[in-house]
């Protein structure tokens, strides 16, 4: 994708992405709930049309997070029969091939689809799906922070002060759609500075924004196993109230704030839960007393 930093703004093919998940964290085990994304291409007159367009609920795995859902609206009722991730990644990412990744606070978005990635390659064969996306990040917030002056930056206002009509907030494609028209209004005070270029502009913002790398996470090998074969485990976790006996079926490694994490299937709680690596011991494998998964 180096090629790409090279070219002219107006003369490479965007996505404009947006995620809406079960909370704010993805090292802790939040997931995306709905993406949306829509493909452009340039015209001869120098204009994006789009080509391609995907919106889709997915079902997390997890419960919603009740502030996640004052947000964006979205219930656990909501999910009920959406695809997992793994089941719409193919098509995500090939909607994505060649081209310059565009969102309003684009790393949030980039730190969840690469775990959504990541997660997805943990139930295949080592090798059979990419962990990461090779695509630059264009951050709209990161613009109007840095070179324009707009009082506030969220989406919202930053649309109203560009005169962009916005659909409800917090839906991934009313967000797309609302991203897309704000960066056109960008790229011509943009080119004014002379910052015409992919690489230009992402230097401009502060630097490019890529997909973050799997998280690296030192399991020790029953919870390896267990995760490779979703198998179930006895622990005991030393939480803040003491320490309690636990069967988990362990689902993926997870770092948030350079804190090792586990992310599990909690049968006590019969929800998903986040362990501190460091605060797990495992008694044995595969527990007679445990329910599936």
């Amino acid at each position: 994708m180096l090629e790409l930093l090279e070219r002219p703004l107006t003369d490479v093919p965007l996505v404009v992405l947006d995620t809406e998940t079960t909370g704010l964290h993805p090292g802790l085990g939040h997931r995306i709930v709905e993406i949306a994304a829509i493909r452009l291409e340039p015209d001869p007159a120098g204009k994006w049309q789009i080509t391609g367009q995907f919106d889709q609920l997915v079902l997390p795995g997890r419960r919603m997070d009740p502030a996640a859902t004052q947000v964006n609206g979205i219930r656990d009722a909501d999910l009920v029969g959406a695809p997992p991730f793994s089941a719409v990644a193919d098509q995500v990412v090939a909607l994505l091939e060649g081209a310059l990744l565009v969102a309003h606070n684009a790393s949030f978005d980039a730190g969840f689809l690469g775990m959504e990635l990541y997660i997805r390659s943990l139930a295949a064969e080592p090798g059979q799906y990419a962990t990461t996306l090779p695509n630059p990040w264009l951050c709209t917030l990161r613009l109007a922070r840095q070179l324009f002056h707009f009082g506030h930056n969220n989406l919202g206002h930053v649309a109203r002060l560009l005169g962009v009509r916005a659909g409800r907030a917090h839906r991934a494609l009313n967000d797309v759609h609302t991203t897309a028209e704000i960066f056109k209004r960008m790229v011509h005070p943009l080119a004014e500075r002379r910052l015409e270029s992919v690489g230009d502009i992402l230097h401009a913002q502060g630097g490019a924004i890529y997909t973050p790398p799997p998280p690296l996470a030192h399991l020790p090998s029953p919870l390896a196993e267990a995760i490779t074969g979703r198998q179930s485990l006895r622990i005991i976790y030393r939480g803040p109230g003491g320490a309690t006996e636990r069967t988990i079926t362990p689902l993926y490694p997870a770092t948030y704030q350079r804190v090792a994490y586990l992310v599990a299937y909690c049968h006590l709680r019969q929800d998903q839960r986040t362990f501190r690596l460091d605060r797990i011991s495992i008694l044995d494998a595969n527990p007679k007393h445990s329910s599936g998964f």
